[in-house]
């Protein structure tokens, strides 16, 4: 472990004075990313180690073989995408890392470091982190209810629409139904009346 420790620093300090290893038209063109792609022009200088031009990336830049793709704590890390991956899991060697998934994933995944006091290095604070996605589904679940109750409230005021333009309807109907028979009735009688003038014309007449 002291080994292990010794080689950690050698690593950090070697980390101070490594260079940046990046595509030598980056510095100068803007439409040019600032990453590393390896020179393959014939007179290219970085190709040819001119002085003066970017380096290339060598065996001595590495970092030690014992403590290559280490956490700065000594232990190895581990990509978590659910808690089955945290089943075997060494805490005393091992440390994790939480892949890009859903929250509620996410929240399982600490709830069960929690409780086995297992390190994640890209949650500071696993408690505060916890609090933060409950607090979150908990807004979500608000909206979604309120959304809900919303819906079924212009449901509810859609329905008492429709039914008082049905009973309006009916009740128009209704009326003119109505006005239809009493005009009919009214007809009716001044035929009557009118036949019975003729009769008594006719009456007269004789």
């Amino acid at each position: 472990m002291e080994t292990i420790k010794k080689l950690l620093d050698v690593r950090k300090k070697n980390k101070k004075s490594k260079p940046d290893f990046v595509i030598k038209e980056s510095k100068f063109s803007s439409g040019v990313k600032t990453k590393w792609r390896y020179p393959r022009g014939m007179h290219n200088g970085s190709r040819q180690y001119h002085k003066g031009k970017p380096i290339k990336p060598t065996t001595g830049y590495g970092s030690p073989k014992a403590v290559r793709h280490l956490h700065s704590s000594g232990k190895s890390v581990v990509l978590v995408k659910n808690t089955t991956d945290l089943e075997g899991l060494n805490k005393d060697t091992q440390i994790i890392t939480i892949a890009k998934i859903g929250k509620k994933k996410m929240l399982a995944i600490l709830d069960v470091a929690k409780t086995n006091n297992i390190e994640v290095t890209n949650v500071k604070d696993i408690n505060q982190k916890v609090e933060k996605i409950s607090t979150d589904f908990a807004a979500r679940k608000k909206l979604r209810e309120n959304k809900q109750k919303n819906k079924t409230q212009k449901e509810a005021e859609k329905t008492k629409r429709a039914e008082e333009k049905k009973k309006k309807e009916e009740e128009k109907k209704a009326k003119e139904s109505k006005e239809k028979s009493t005009n009919s009735e009214e007809k009716e009688q001044e035929i009557k009346e009118q036949k019975k003038s003729i009769e008594k014309e006719i009456i007269k007449k004789k």
